[in-house]
């Protein structure tokens, strides 16, 4: 399964935020918002990643599909 570019960034940005504040909450330490703010930017990259890459696939089987009713 390939995975977007722009997903694989999200995603990754997502793990180091969420292992820093893993490390946070284990030292009773208070998590910035900051890092909640990196943490939901990537969220957003990844999912409008992933949303690209559906709506590519979907253009795509959607023009196989109407070249396969018309004939072609």
């Amino acid at each position: 399964m390939k995975i977007n570019k722009g997903a694989k960034v999200g995603i990754m940005i997502e793990i180091i935020v969420l292992v820093i504040m893993i490390f946070l909450a284990l030292f009773n330490k208070t998590i910035p918002s900051v890092l909640s703010w990196i943490f939901v930017v990537g969220l957003v990259i990844a999912l409008s990643g992933t949303l690209v890459t559906l709506s590519k696939r979907n253009d795509k089987d959607e023009s196989a599909i109407y070249s396969y009713f018309r004939g072609e």
